[in-house]
């Protein structure tokens, strides 16, 4: 469980440390989205709102229609720092982020979540999404969830 922890606050820090590394020159991600996909857990709905220059959340909801078992509703809601764009054109943007992860259910839960993925923005309008989400604490054991999507910009 300790190195669990250490292991949670070792990315963390690696990732504000490399944070202010990003280049200056290029202009930080301020757009916003609401998009359908799939995942490991089901069909997803999910997002993203900025909160400033470089922080966003980003909440995503999974179902596999199956509302017999224990585990209906995956949900996760990660606070993340986006990066600028890692290519020329401006169109792939990379996160990282921390929040909680849970289910909603005859055994609902909410645990601790890290999380990173990339936007890649085809236009103004439109955009693909991929991330993964960690569970660390969940059950006792850790949990990687998987997420791709498409998302309407607005």
């Amino acid at each position: 469980m300790f190195n669990r922890i250490l292991c949670t606050l070792g990315l963390t820090t690696a990732v504000l440390a490399a944070a202010p590394l990003t280049a200056l020159a290029q202009e930080a991600p301020d757009y916003n989205y609401f998009g359908i996909g799939g995942s490991d857990e089901g069909f997803v709905v999910n997002g993203k709102v900025s909160l400033s220059d470089n922080l966003s959340v980003r909440p995503a909801v999974a179902t596999d229609f199956d509302f017999d078992d224990g585990e209906d509703v995956v949900y996760v809601l990660p606070v993340t720092y986006d990066f600028n764009a890692v290519d020329p054109d401006g169109r792939l943007n990379p996160f990282v982020g921390a929040g909680i992860s849970g289910e909603l259910g005859d055994d609902s839960s909410i645990e601790a979540a890290v999380t990173g993925g990339a936007d890649y923005r085809f236009n103004d309008k439109w955009l693909v999404n991929g991330s993964v989400v960690w569970s660390p604490f969940q059950d006792g054991s850790d949990d990687v969830d998987f997420i791709a999507g498409v998302g309407y910009s607005f």
